[in-house]
């Protein structure tokens, strides 16, 4: 009997698994993320949620108390998500945009599943410019469907063409999911549906393929049916609130009425001009893309063109709906990816490095001068002289350098200028999307924005709350009537159960606290003490100065936001009745 078994030789395996599989363009996307996610993510509750968020925030507050609730606006999936999600973190307005957030977080991930087809160097370049969008940072973070809308279009697109080249089922129902998820979304999601179909129509007409292979896999009779029922159940669950609130379907039908009535309207140009505004790397390389994709009648990138030019026309035609900004920037994207893949392709040698060098420090001279040239031209204009005569000498040393480069090696001047464009636009819009996410998303004097929260509301919210543990010994039982209806006051004086809407002021008030608009003719003021606080910031008044002073004056909010501009605030008065300030009976 053998009492000690033999001992067996062991043979140590190679490390396996995914985390073997990793390569330096997974990294890359990995910190292209990280960058995203800091966007995205970082101070998500430092502004005061504005009108808009604050009527969708009301609704998922409104759900969890005892009064019955009616589904009346915005977007059902928004609403299901977020309501669960604050079970758990509570009804902050850092946890109420934590779900566009997040899907604007999975958008940047996107691009890789489509690398075969982009191009590694491609699909990190589309990821670069959808992480760094202003546009889309600033839909990540504002309360509503519009961020879950673009990932819902993208993956859609994505998953269409992965089915339709690997056969894989999977890829089927995650198109419908994807169908699904954006019918319950936004209003927006239609503007990209019927954007893509249009592109798809046109590029199937010209006997193009979007595929590696051609059109060769007909979903059969029982995938097309289990595809149809994942997304029905997607539908469903996320315009029911998974299946609690019957009447959320109702909804998610709004939305198709909401996009709609956005045709015709106000003959502005908003969402083309807010593109142009946030988005000056995709406006630059769409430019070269639409070229290069017309000469090389690449299938792909020709789609890109579709679908970009379908959005124009949509937003021509849609012209008060800002949110078709949102839309140019995926088609423009993809289309920047596979023009940068094209042109990366080939091997990198010196002369792609010193055009690349040149044109990256020439764009950063001209960048700083042009700031100090609009700075001073009109208050020194001898001095503006100065930092003209640089700009055209940087102008014409990167032209002289791109000239000598191109003689000796052609292809090396666009992959300079292309990682010159890139690096310089990376550095520019990262700042201008930081300023909209952390200041300027309740600014009305941005483009993107019409009427904004003032900072002074927490002030408000901060004073009514001090009130209430001193005159109600509770944080929440104070005796309060408004005149106001502003869903953002309503938002931060949810939690009041007394709360009382006022039509007209009672003739001998009793209510402990009464807020108002800054009305100097209110009889208040003898039996009440009150202090005033801005609460809503509206559109600037335009500006009446010269043309030229206009220029300089919108000049300098781009480069140094310093307006002239005056900007309308909208104030309220919260009144304590003065008997409890004096302890008197």
């Amino acid at each position: 009997m053998e009492i000690f078994p033999t001992p067996q030789v062991v043979h140590r395996q190679p490390i396996s698994g995914w985390l073997s599989r990793l390569t330096l363009a997974d990294g890359l996307l990995g910190l292209i993320l990280l960058a995203a996610a800091i966007l995205r993510l970082a101070n998500l509750g430092y502004l005061p949620l504005s009108d808009t968020e604050a009527l969708q925030a009301l609704e998922v507050w409104r759900f969890w108390q005892p009064e019955a609730v009616m589904l009346s606006a915005g977007s059902p999936a928004y609403f299901s998500l977020t309501s669960w999600l604050t079970q758990v973190f509570g009804f902050g307005d850092g946890v109420m945009r934590l779900i566009p957030a997040l899907f604007g977080l999975g958008l940047i991930g996107l691009p890789w599943l489509l690398r075969h087809r982009l191009g590694t160097q491609g699909a990190l370049v589309t990821a670069v410019l959808l992480a760094i969008s202003p546009l889309n940072t600033i839909a990540s973070r504002t309360v509503g469907g519009d961020s879950i809308a673009l990932f819902a279009l993208l993956l859609m697109l994505i998953a269409f063409i992965r089915y339709q080249e690997t056969a894989a089922v999977r890829w089927l129902y995650t198109l419908f999911a994807a169908l699904g998820l954006g019918l319950s979304s936004s209003a927006l999601f239609y503007s990209g549906l019927v954007t893509l179909l249009l592109a798809w129509f046109v590029h199937s007409r010209l006997g193009l393929s979007l595929f590696v292979e051609g059109w060769h896999v007909k979903p059969t009779e029982t995938n097309w049916r289990k595809g149809t029922a994942v997304g029905i159940v997607v539908f469903l669950l996320l315009s029911t609130f998974f299946l609690l609130l019957p009447n959320g379907l109702g909804g998610s039908a709004r939305l198709a009425g909401e996009w709609f009535q956005q045709f015709g309207g106000a003959r502005t140009l908003d969402p083309l001009l807010a593109f142009v505004r946030y988005e000056p790397a995709l406006v630059i390389l769409v430019v070269f893309g639409l070229i290069w994709a017309i000469v090389r009648s690449e299938p792909l990138a020709l789609f890109a063109v579709y679908w970009f030019s379908g959005s124009l026309i949509l937003l021509l035609l849609q012209r008060a709906f800002m949110s078709n900004g949102l839309l140019l920037t995926l088609p423009t994207a993809l289309l920047a990816g596979i023009l940068v893949n094209a042109a990366w392709r080939r091997r990198w040698d010196w002369f792609s490095g010193i055009a690349g060098g040149v044109s990256l420090a020439g764009s950063f001279v001209i960048f700083v001068n042009l700031a100090r040239l609009g700075r001073v031209a009109q208050v020194n204009p001898p001095e503006s002289t100065i930092y003209l005569m640089v700009i055209l000498l940087a102008i014409l040393f990167v032209g002289l350098v791109l000239y000598f480069t191109a003689s000796e090696d052609a292809t090396a001047v666009p992959q300079g200028v292309l990682l010159a464009i890139l690096g310089f636009f990376i550095f520019y819009q990262w700042g201008t999307g930081w300023w909209l996410a952390q200041e300027g998303a309740n600014d009305p004097r941005e483009r993107w924005v019409s009427s904004g929260t003032d900072f002074a509301m927490r002030e408000l919210d901060t004073t009514v709350r001090d009130l209430s543990r001193q005159l109600a010994n509770s944080d929440t039982q104070l005796q309060i009537g408004t005149r106001l209806d502003v869903p953002a006051l309503n938002w931060y004086l949810k939690a009041y159960p007394r709360l009382e809407q006022l039509n007209a002021l009672p003739l001998t008030p009793t209510q402990q606290v009464i807020i108002t608009d800054a009305n100097p003719e209110l009889p208040l003021a003898v039996s009440y003490s009150g202090s005033d606080f801005a609460i809503r910031r509206l559109e600037p008044i335009p500006l009446t100065e010269p043309s030229a002073t206009i220029l300089y004056d919108t000049f300098r909010w781009w480069f140094f936001h310093q307006s002239t501009a005056v900007t309308p605030v909208e104030r309220a008065i919260v009144w304590v009745r003065a008997d409890l300030l004096t302890g008197q009976p």
